[in-house]
């Protein structure tokens, strides 16, 4: 076996083994928002009341997307290089970078400049959702999202911003893990469907009707913080998972000219 066979080998067994993981994992924390929020098997020995979308746990209630989300903004795509007032240098996520970013690599995320004034108001923090809110096909709608991690945000030391074929909804404080998870609920089951526009082939997502429309149910405080400790755990594995892959990759591409070019001698 030759060096380049060997590395290739190694790494094709180490990102085979990752995969599957992490789909496991995505599955875990799916079933538990089923489990919790939609079958309601944690609470089936409580009261229940009547509501609007069934019976639900005393206590709980049904609301609006709206409710549990503090701000939705708007993103920016600035100019490709430094000029006049455009001088704030970003990352800028794009849908593109959507399936990267949600299972912890960081995509190919261009480098943009935007007006300082600007991301005053629109960078990414700890928790928030991006939304991609153009695009889709038939068969599949607009409105895919990643959840934007601590670790992500300080990786591009808090310069993230979203394109302006996206939109930003940032969460009530303590409800991005359950709003993440509600989202992919819906997004999954179709909904974002019955909130697309456009009728010249490009599709977009009323993210503004989809927040103030959809009829949601909204447990109690407390009940999305004991959900958000158990998700955070299997989030956080996800991540770090996707990130070891990433920087497995980033060594893949430097260290393969070197072996091709037999600059490099390894035995196996």
């Amino acid at each position: 076996m030759t060096a380049l066979h060997a590395y290739s080998h190694h790494r094709r067994r180490f990102l085979t083994a990752k995969r599957p993981r992490n789909h496991n994992l995505e599955e875990q924390a799916q079933a538990l928002y089923k489990s919790w929020f939609i079958d309601f098997e944690p609470f089936k020995d409580g009261n229940f009341i009547d509501s609007e979308l069934g019976m639900i746990p005393e206590g709980w209630r049904v609301g609006r997307i709206a409710d549990i989300v503090a701000d939705a903004y708007n993103g920016d795509w600035g100019k490709e290089d430094l000029t006049g007032s455009f001088t704030k240098r970003v990352f800028c996520i794009r849908g593109a970078d959507i399936p990267s970013l949600r299972v912890g690599s960081s995509g190919k995320m261009p480098i943009r400049f935007i007006q300082d004034k600007h991301f005053q108001s629109k960078y990414l923090k700890n928790g928030d959702i991006v939304v991609e809110i153009s695009g889709g096909s038939p068969t599949q709608s607009t409105g895919r999202y990643c959840r934007i991690s601590k670790s992500l945000v300080e990786r591009y030391d808090s310069s993230l911003i979203c394109t302006n074929f996206c939109k930003a909804v940032r969460p009530l404080d303590g409800y991005s893990f359950f709003l993440s998870l509600l989202w992919d609920h819906l997004y999954n089951n179709g909904v974002m469907f019955s909130y697309e526009n456009g009728t010249t082939g490009i599709k977009n997502l009323d993210l503004a009707g989809l927040l103030a429309g959809e009829p949601v149910v909204i447990p109690t405080y407390d009940i999305v913080q004991s959900f958000s400790t158990l998700i955070s755990s299997l989030n956080h594995q996800v991540l770090f998972n996707g990130h070891e892959n990433e920087q497995l990759a980033a060594q893949r591409d430097a260290l393969l000219p070197k072996l091709m070019s037999n600059s490099i001698n390894l035995t196996c």
